[in-house]
């Protein structure tokens, strides 16, 4: 019996597309600057990257057409459930640690060793999606959403101010 592939894909597109609809839209005291950003802005940029993850993902579904030697569709998926606790547990920490040494640091930290956990084993691939992805997460929450993130306590709260202000966003 062969599984119906694209039911996971389509949920998130129809999901995605259905809470997009459903935002307010036409609210002028949303809008917090000349550039039209607001509350509602991260929200929708999180909604538009389901959407495209879904057809991504439906993409890669219709592409990878691996039958068994029965005829049966098989599954590229292999799960690794030691990876999938240490990916649970990498999350909890993030959100603990989050707090004490910030958003910056930590979200780097949580990407490398996401990145490490998901078989990637190149340091120059690691370390530059890391930083490219800590960097894009900062401009949209503190630039475009204007969201207040944890800057850590102590010493952290200051190299954190100071990393903003490396990059530009303080």
């Amino acid at each position: 019996m062969t599984r119906f592939r694209f039911t996971g894909p389509l949920i998130a597109v129809c999901a995605g597309l259905a809470v997009l609809l459903t935002l307010n839209t036409g609210d002028t005291r949303l809008v917090i600057d000349a550039s039209g950003y607001g509350p509602l802005s991260w929200p929708r940029v999180m909604l538009w990257g389901t959407i495209i993850a879904g057809l991504l993902w439906g993409l890669s579904r219709f592409l990878d057409r691996s039958e068994s030697p029965d005829g049966q569709v098989e599954s590229a998926t292999r799960h690794d459930n030691p990876g999938l606790v240490a990916g649970v547990v990498v999350v909890v920490l993030y959100g603990v640690t989050m707090i004490y040494i910030g958003f910056a640091i930590a979200t780097f930290v949580f990407l490398v060793t996401w990145f490490v956990i998901g078989g990637m084993r190149s340091a120059w691939k690691i370390l530059a999606n890391s930083t490219l992805g800590t960097g894009v997460l900062l401009y949209l929450f503190l630039k475009v959403a204007y969201l207040p993130l944890p800057r850590g306590i102590g010493i952290m709260d200051t190299v954190t101010v100071s990393i903003y202000r490396f990059l530009g966003i303080y």
